[in-house]
């Protein structure tokens, strides 16, 4: 049987639609894989609701991984964690996705803003790091990965903050040189 990280590499290589679903918990991450969802999002948004928060960087990376830990305890499908912006620089990056991995999760979702992020959906000041920056969060996630189906997920924020999609493109294109895995362009329009 192939782990959740090789099914997970192989949904995204098959056409058609992967069908995740966001949770904070381990109930909602079995309520996704009863309901037939392929994967479970371990949702940063959630888990701060959650925790009666605002999603603005303020739980530790601890209390991401415990949430995305209980998820994938509870359920045989892949599990996606949404890791915000790394939970810091390029050494936070790498101490997060030996974590993540260890900890059974199949790819983690990295999103190209300045830490600590303000959540996307709040307008008004969406401060993005230097592509350079993000390009070396992004080597140093795939350098410490030791299992070669783990995936990373870059998230473009570059129309979340009204850049356009000129500047998405060349981020997604420069984010791929870099080693990311797939690439997830966001916008809440």
């Amino acid at each position: 049987m192939l782990s959740r990280a090789a099914q997970l590499r192989h949904m995204f290589k098959r056409p058609g639609i992967i069908r995740l679903i966001g949770a904070h918990n381990a109930l909602g991450a079995r309520l996704a894989e009863r309901a037939g969802f392929d994967a479970v999002w371990s949702s940063s948004f959630e888990i701060s609701a959650a925790h009666a928060v605002p999603d603005a960087g303020l739980l530790t990376m601890t209390e991401f991984l415990d949430a995305a830990q209980s998820m994938v305890a509870a359920v045989r499908i892949p599990v996606v964690a949404d890791v915000d912006t790394g939970f810091g620089n390029a050494a936070n990056v790498i101490r997060t996705v030996q974590k993540f991995e260890a900890a059974g999760v199949a790819a983690v979702c990295m999103e190209d803003k300045v830490f600590p992020k303000i959540n996307s959906l709040i307008s008004g000041r969406q401060e993005l790091a230097s592509i350079a920056e993000f390009v070396g969060k992004i080597m140093a996630a795939k350098s410490a990965q030791s299992d070669p189906d783990f995936m990373l997920i870059a998230r473009v924020e570059a129309l979340i903050a009204g850049l356009g999609v000129e500047e998405a493109l060349r981020r997604a294109d420069q984010y791929v040189e870099a080693g990311a895995d797939a690439i997830l362009i966001h916008d809440k329009q």
